[in-house]
């Protein structure tokens, strides 16, 4: 130990009952006035003096600033003061194999972090916890135990409590171990009834209440000695300048950890925003290069379509006219068929060398003149030639087939004429561009609905036209 042992209510000046506040202002108060910076003009000794003070002062803000600490503290105070030695040499009842660690829950116990000086921090507190080490071989021993392999926190004499060069994979090992203290000791001197006082025991329930209460008081013993040794394994890692400079290394780890996700997450967020646009590019010029292929596969496609599909696929165009080419073959097909026919009438016909083909044409250019409501009848085999080659009853049906086709060229003439660019409906008020489109739209339910509302709208506009015209008439 070194100096004297001083309550930390009495450094700090305060009571008992303090609240952190207090502790904190008058913490405050006494670090301003003894701190290094604040006794540069004084003298050397009035400087090591206030060094030290300014030391007990820092360390019984640590003690009292933490709970756990400070009620461990006012439970043990009074045997810190006294120096602990109370139960070094087994008195009150305490066994020699408890090492009594009391006094180490006091910064004082230690001069300095410096591994030269024999009373450092590392020096008092490696000897500390061989002393307890050795306190729980040798009751352990003393028990009757032989094997010391047997003793299940042997692995404390593996580790070593080390110096300020020591790795942290060392002094992390150290730490861990005995932060899982547990005591191998019987704790048999705490028992309340001796052997003989069991044996002598009136009867066998009595003997047994006994043993139970031994057994409890070993326990609860036990149970004080752990969280002793634990308090104090805690005591001195927070102190350790090793485990601070660790933990800021760890903080500045993770702070650049963070630091780098950060970063990483906005490149990637960049990254993510630049091939967003790249795709959205690649997506417009492939959409624009399918509608250019579209249009090109729809100017192609307007040769194949039927007369009646007036759409413009090409878009320059207003819409297609239809084709006369097919009413026109019809015509030449009815003019050949006039030519055949008189030249067949002329000459002799033979029967037997007309093909098939020829009769099945002239049948259907028959039929086809009956569809047109004339009263000519096709020509047939049965018609008698005269010396001169000429017949009466031909000569009536040339002279109707002349009408007949006069009348039906004059017809498709006027079919053939120019159709109208589009068909409107009026009572829907829309616009088609083929006859196809307007018969469709002829046939839905909604052009239906259409034109009975506009029948009914011309027959009101029919009755209010006639009462004017009566009117009219009237006046």
């Amino acid at each position: 130990m070194t100096g004297q042992i001083r309550c930390h209510y009495d450094v700090l000046g305060i009571e008992r009952d303090a609240d952190a506040a207090i502790i904190k202002k008058a913490h405050r108060k006494l670090a301003l006035r003894h701190h290094p910076d604040k006794t540069v003009s004084l003298n050397e000794q009035q400087r090591e003096e206030s060094a030290t003070e300014f030391k007990l002062i820092q360390a019984a803000y640590e003690c009292l600033g933490d709970p756990d600490e400070r009620k461990w503290y006012d439970e043990h105070r009074d045997m810190i003061l006294r120096g602990g030695m109370h139960g070094s040499d087994g008195a009150d009842g305490e066994s020699s194999f408890l090492y009594d660690v009391t006094p180490y829950h006091f910064s004082g116990c230690y001069d300095s972090y410096d591994d030269n000086n024999p009373d450092s921090f590392y020096s008092v507190y490696a000897e500390c916890f061989e002393c307890i080490y050795n306190g729980e071989k040798d009751g352990f021993i003393s028990e009757g135990n032989i094997d010391l392999n047997d003793m299940f926190n042997a692995h404390l004499s593996e580790v070593s409590f080390g110096n300020s060069k020591s790795k942290w994979e060392d002094v992390s090992a150290f730490y861990s171990s005995w932060e899982a203290f547990s005591s191998c000791l019987s704790f048999a001197w705490v028992d309340i009834y001796h052997l003989n006082d069991i044996r002598e025991a009136p009867s066998r329930r009595i003997r047994r209440l006994m043993e139970d209460d031994n057994r409890k008081k070993r326990k609860a013993a036990k149970k004080e000695r752990v969280e002793e040794i634990c308090a104090l394994v805690r005591f001195v890692k927070k102190r350790d300048p090793r485990v601070r400079a660790q933990r800021e290394k760890q903080l500045l780890d993770q702070a650049k950890k963070e630091a780098k996700g950060k970063k990483d997450a906005e490149e990637r967020k960049k990254n993510r925003e630049i091939a967003k646009q790249e795709w959205r590019i690649q997506q417009e010029l492939a959409l624009a290069e399918q509608e250019a292929t579209d249009l090109d596969a729809g100017r192609i496609r307007l040769a194949d379509l039927d007369s009646d599909d007036d759409y413009d696929y090409g878009g320059k165009g207003k819409g297609r006219k239809k084709k006369k080419g097919k009413r026109r073959g019809k015509n030449n097909k009815r003019n050949d068929f006039d030519s055949e026919d008189i030249d067949e009438v002329d000459a002799p016909v033979d029967v037997t060398d007309t093909s098939a083909a020829e009769v099945e044409n002239d049948d259907t250019d028959a039929l086809e003149v009956d569809e047109e409501g004339n009263d000519s009848t096709p020509i047939s085999d049965d018609v008698d030639v005269d010396d001169s080659g000429s017949n009466q009853p031909d000569n009536d049906v040339d002279e109707d087939n002349d009408v007949e086709y006069d009348s039906m060229s004059s017809e498709e003439e006027s079919e053939s004429e120019e159709e109208p660019d589009s068909w409107r409906c009026e009572c829907c008020r829309k616009d088609f561009k083929s006859a196809s489109q307007f018969e469709n739209h002829a046939k839905s339910k909604k052009h239906k609905e259409k034109w009975k509302q506009y029948e009914k709208k011309l027959q009101k506009e029919a009755k209010k036209k006639a009462v004017e015209d009566l009117m009219d008439e009237i006046a």
